[in-house]
């Protein structure tokens, strides 16, 4: 009779009792693309209070020894404290590094503000808690690179707001992992500064984009934004002058205000204000901390009452598989040009279709935030994100599936006429490219999905890839 071999370690998907270092796995937490997360106790202590215990799905996985060294350079209450890392064996002999971070008991915050309906009042002061954990990271000369709703996590309690994930993160003299124009990030949660840039230095390939500690309350920006809106800000369009030189007016979208009414002005005008195109008018994070701090203060009915109606549906989150990184649940936006901006270069290397991520046309401006802004080319070193994905999410279930990745959006995408198709045996000319229902793709993060109304399957986006002779359709390919 043969004995039936037990199934292979999959670093996404270790069984309860897995050890991993000093640490054994209790349960599954979330993914990403790059780690997975666990709920771990220690090995000589199995009655302590669980850590969360990120490791990468990739063998010796740089994005883990940027974020370990950072978090061991900042201590903050606003951001998980660090408490081990090491190296964890496959079994096939290929090395995962892992870090062990405090457990948060709580969810993304989007997932959050759907859940307890807040107070202006009470998303002043996670801002404002937020902000505080810029100031500690910009103090220290460390930028985050990568702020957004999926990467902050508020305890059930709702008094506290966490900022996790920095395996995007920069911190003086931090080594260069992948050179491209743009640092890590996330489309929509880029400055102007930064998309104007790739705009203008697009066709440059040693050009490199310098990220600045305003870039990071940019993206906090866009963060309110979207939580009080449901929506993301769209840009005006960009104009070139005489010399060239792309410009920016400011932002079309309507205040927050003016699609909530419910957003007290006091915090209407700090969004605005964190969303402004001059870097310099967003001041620092520590300012952006004490105008947020004074503004809770105060117990107006409009500070104090629910920015979402209880009479309002609310869309139900699908739960949490290992690919799922961000549900998607407030209202779809439409872009104009923004991501266009944002992804050209990619796009234009991968040989990637942009037609799919311009459809729909944008609503007729209500007004205009901030004044011009102009494009200056710099150096940095850039890196990748490992995406903490609703991390410690206490509600997630582990997966019953070998593969990660099972959500509601079962079918595969359609191909484009005209598409590129794998070769005989199956592949796509580019490594980054793959192979499904026929046709070349390239595969994004969830995340993006909602950034580029893309269609989704199993928890990612994909583009569909042309042939590079293939004419460039997206406005800043045509542009010199």
């Amino acid at each position: 009779m043969q004995t039936r071999r037990p199934p292979e370690l999959n670093p996404a998907l270790l069984p309860p009792g897995t050890a991993v270092g000093s640490w054994r796995v209790v349960a599954w937490a979330g993914g990403g693309v790059h780690g997975a997360v666990y709920q771990a106790v220690p090995l000589d202590d199995e009655r302590a209070s669980p850590m969360a215990l990120k490791l990468a799905l990739l063998p010796r996985d740089a994005r883990f020894a940027r974020e370990v060294e950072l978090l061991s350079r900042v201590r903050h209450p606003h951001i998980p404290r660090l408490r081990d890392s090491g190296t964890w064996q496959h079994p096939r002999g290929t090395l995962h590094p892992y870090l062990v971070i405090d457990w948060v008991d709580g969810a993304p915050l989007y997932d959050w503000a759907q859940q307890l309906r807040p107070s202006s009042q009470q998303v002043l002061r996670l801002l404002a808690q937020l902000a505080r954990a810029l100031q500690a990271l910009h103090a220290q000369g460390c930028l985050h690179r990568d702020v957004k709703g999926g990467n902050v996590l508020v305890h059930h309690s709702g008094n506290q707001a966490l900022l996790t994930d920095f395996g995007s993160s920069r911190y003086p003299d931090a080594a260069t992992l992948t050179p491209s124009t743009l640092p890590p990030g996330t489309p929509a949660y880029r400055s102007p500064e930064a998309c104007l840039f790739e705009l203008q230095f697009f066709r440059d390939p040693q050009a490199r984009y310098a990220a600045q500690p305003t870039d990071d309350l940019y993206a906090l920006g866009v963060t309110a934004y979207r939580l009080v809106t449901g929506e993301y800000p769209e840009f005006a369009e960009p104009t070139k002058n005489a010399a060239g030189i792309w410009h920016l007016e400011g932002i079309a979208s309507p205040a927050p205000r003016a699609l909530n009414p419910r957003v007290a002005p006091q915090l209407n005008a700090l969004i605005l204000r964190m969303l402004s195109v001059q870097p310099q008018e967003r001041g620092t994070a520590e300012e952006l901390a004490v105008a947020m701090e004074q503004a809770a203060k105060h117990s107006h009915p409009e500070l104090t009452q629910s920015l979402f109606p209880q009479e309002e549906p609310v869309a139900q989150a699908p739960p949490l598989t290992p690919d799922a990184t961000e549900p998607i649940k407030y209202p779809a936006h439409r872009w104009t040009w923004l991501p266009r901006i944002a992804t050209a270069a990619v796009l234009l290397a991968l040989g990637a279709w942009t037609g799919w991520i311009a459809r729909g046309t944008s609503p007729a401006p209500t007004a205009v935030i901030g004044q011009k802004a102009g494009v200056a080319q710099g150096k940095d070193g850039v890196a990748s994100g490992v995406g903490d994905a609703a991390a410690t999410a206490s509600s997630a279930a582990s997966p019953n599936s070998a593969t990660p990745g099972v959500l509601a959006e079962d079918t595969p995408p359609t191909p484009v006429p005209g598409q590129m198709r794998p070769d005989a045996k199956g592949r796509c000319p580019h490594k980054q490219q793959i192979a499904l229902n026929g046709n070349c793709w390239v595969e994004l993060e969830r995340e993006k999905c909602e950034a580029l109304d893309l269609p989704t399957y199993k928890g990612m986006c994909y583009m569909p890839v042309f042939s590079p002779k293939r004419p460039p359709t997206s406005t800043p390919a045509t542009q010199p």
